[in-house]
């Protein structure tokens, strides 16, 4: 028994002498995080030409981001690239930093675009997207006049706001024209309106320069029109016909300019017609402005909108009189109605009754 004993205690203290020898458990190894998926790069496609017109109409509408890497790409593709080196630097600079404190007011004529005012004042039309950005504008291709903006520097003395230039030569005057035509072509209607009108300034009207002119001048009023604008583009019209007296196109188009106010202000009161629940007069006012205006949109649908309820309550007004045994009156509603549908049967059926009626209280003898 006593042998037994030491026997559990031999056995006891190796068991201990065993647990104090044994090997740490290994501590866990700490799970190695998936690597972020690193974003493609998408290069701009296309010529430099291509993106660098791109870039231009995005920061027109304000979108630097969008128009930054396409004046990369340009830049890639181009290194020597002037204006795309001109315009990024602007994306991301600090307006006052690039142009400077000190400024003066400017009111924006009828005519004018940003780029046409940083190539007046800041000696380059391509910076028109830092000024644009030194007066917390978005940039669009139009500047509503009489607006007040910012310009950096001091103002020209007032001898100096005209500049006086030496006739150019034969060489340079031949190139104007075709710089006025590639401004038209990209949009810039007011800097060709400003390139043609120096043109003739210098050489005197010419058949070739005057009929371009008139083609811009079009197009530009056109597009103030379709813009929202259109008392710039009248302005702007009133402005070219007496300097082109006999240009029969300008003259129509300035006349169809107040026949489409006057169409717009029939809208208007067939609108406000329309909300004071007086739909007869305001299905006659939409009548007017298409008479005046075709093709006027809003019209046409008005009146597609309103024709039934019209028809309707011309019918229930007709009923009324007649009721009333005021026939007078009910043939005059009906006769509006047939005016707007001429085929409704029951108005035309009640118009022959009434009719008939009259007739033999005309005919009856008097008492």
């Amino acid at each position: 028994m006593q042998r037994l004993s030491i026997y559990r205690a031999i056995l006891l203290i190796a068991g201990l002498s065993g647990c104090a020898m044994a090997p740490p458990a290994p501590e866990p190894v700490p799970a190695v995080p998936e690597p972020q998926p690193v974003p493609a790069v998408v290069v701009p496609q296309g010529t430099a030409k291509e993106l660098f017109k791109a870039g231009v109409d995005a920061l027109q509408h304000g979108d630097g981001q969008k128009a930054k890497p396409l004046l990369q790409q340009v830049l890639v593709l181009e290194p020597s690239h002037k204006h795309a080196a001109t315009l990024l630097p602007q994306i991301d600079a600090d307006p006052v930093e690039m142009l400077g404190k000190e400024n003066f007011p400017y009111k924006v004529q009828p005519g004018d675009t940003l780029s046409l005012i940083a190539k007046r004042f800041l000696g380059d039309p391509f910076k028109f997207y830092i000024l644009a950005r030194y007066n917390g504008l978005a940039v669009s291709d139009n500047l509503e006049a009489g607006r007040m903006l910012k310009i950096p520097g001091k103002k020209p003395p007032p001898a100096k706001t005209v500049a006086v230039e030496q006739p150019p030569s034969p060489e340079v005057s031949g190139l104007r024209l075709p710089e006025a035509k590639a401004l038209y072509a990209n949009g810039q209607f007011a800097d060709a309106i400003s390139a043609l009108e120096q043109i003739r300034s210098e050489k005197g009207a010419s058949a070739e320069v005057d009929d371009f002119a008139v083609t811009v001048y079009s197009a530009y009023a056109k597009k103030l029109t379709d813009s929202g604008q259109p008392s710039e583009a009248n302005k702007l019209l009133s402005k070219a016909v007496p300097l082109y007296p006999a240009n029969e196109r300008l003259k129509k188009q300035l006349e169809n300019m107040g026949v489409n106010r006057n169409a717009e202000q029939s809208y208007q009161e067939g609108n406000q017609y329309l909300n004071d629940g007086e739909l007869g007069k305001a299905y006659a006012a939409y009548e007017k402005t298409l008479k005046l205006a075709p093709e006027h949109a809003g019209a046409q649908m008005a009146l597609l909108k309103i024709k039934p309820q019209v028809v309707e309550a011309y019918y229930a007004d007709a009923v009324r009189a007649r009721r009333r045994q005021n026939y007078s009156e009910a043939l005059g509603y009906l006769d509006k109605l047939l005016e707007i549908d001429p085929n409704h049967e029951l108005a035309k059926a009640n118009r022959q009754e009434i009719k008939a009626i009259l007739d033999r209280e005309r005919s009856a003898p008097r008492r």
